[in-house]
């Protein structure tokens, strides 16, 4: 009789890493990340220059977020040169020699591609594959930089910085038309036109500033509006002064004085 051997049963195959699923993530939140933010920028200041007769701003950070979107998006995809792989019948120990302004460059061997690599050309670690004129691995792009797509790298570079230096100038612009604006009046308010540009609310902008961000969340002046109220008559009528709001009409039921004998009276 034969004796038994231990018969070991196969084990699967690790599982490959997938390198590439990090990088496309990081190029996909480069392109999120500039929609993102420039949507913040077109949602309040931009939108408030608009309103406000700027109209300038809008035209020309419009074009130049196209223009950059549209380079970022197409450097992604693009192609930077790749050279296809060649035959396993070159060897290594064949020497080719080129020429180029008088000068001779002797073509390196690739042994991941297997073939002489023409002068300028490298091979990308990342992509694993050569590219032509290789300028570096864009990781913002998860893609190379090479003789195709050079042209698409310099233009979301111009476009990129012309974008970004008119974001800055925008909002600071922004910033220094809004500064008469106090932190204290809320959305509603905005709505009404004060006389003469008057807001009891308005403590100045350092303070605005501290009591909007920093101050504490219960009742501030709970105890000084009740103080300063007072009985009037059911047929008092509100004189206005040179510091009441002038709001568009409301309705009956919400901003109206009701009287003996029903006739509502707006405030």
């Amino acid at each position: 009789m034969t004796p038994l051997t231990d018969v070991k049963e196969p084990r699967p195959l690790p599982l490959l890493p997938l390198p590439w699923v990090l990088p496309s993530l990081f190029a996909a939140c480069s392109v999120a990340l500039l929609v993102f933010l420039s949507g913040l920028f077109f949602a309040f200041p931009c939108r408030w220059l608009a309103q406000n007769g700027e109209w300038a701003f809008p035209t020309v950070t419009g074009p130049l977020f196209v223009l950059t979107f549209f380079s970022l998006v197409s450097l992604n995809f693009s192609d930077p040169g790749i050279l296809h792989q060649g035959s396993a019948e070159q060897g290594p120990l064949t020497v080719h020699v080129v020429w180029v302004n008088h000068g001779a460059f002797r073509l390196q061997w690739c042994p991941q591609c297997c073939f002489h690599r023409p002068p300028r050309t490298y091979h990308c670690p990342w992509c694993d594959v050569c590219v032509e004129d290789f300028d570096h691995h864009c990781k913002w792009v998860n893609n190379c930089i090479g003789h195709r797509n050079f042209r698409f790298f310099m233009l979301l570079v111009l476009s990129l910085c012309l974008y970004s230096g008119a974001l800055l100038v925008t909002c600071v612009i922004f910033l220094v038309r809004t500064t008469h604006l106090p932190l204290a009046e809320r959305t509603c308010e905005g709505k009404c036109r004060h006389l003469q540009g008057y807001n009891p609310f308005d403590q100045g902008c350092t303070s605005n500033w501290y009591l909007t961000i920093c101050a504490p969340r219960g009742p501030k002046y709970m105890a000084e509006a009740v103080q300063l109220q007072t009985a009037v008559g059911p047929d008092w009528t509100p004189m206005r002064n040179l510091h009441s709001p002038t709001c568009p009409p409301a309705s009956p039921a919400s901003g109206s004085l009701q009287t003996r004998e029903g006739a509502p009276r707006e405030w």
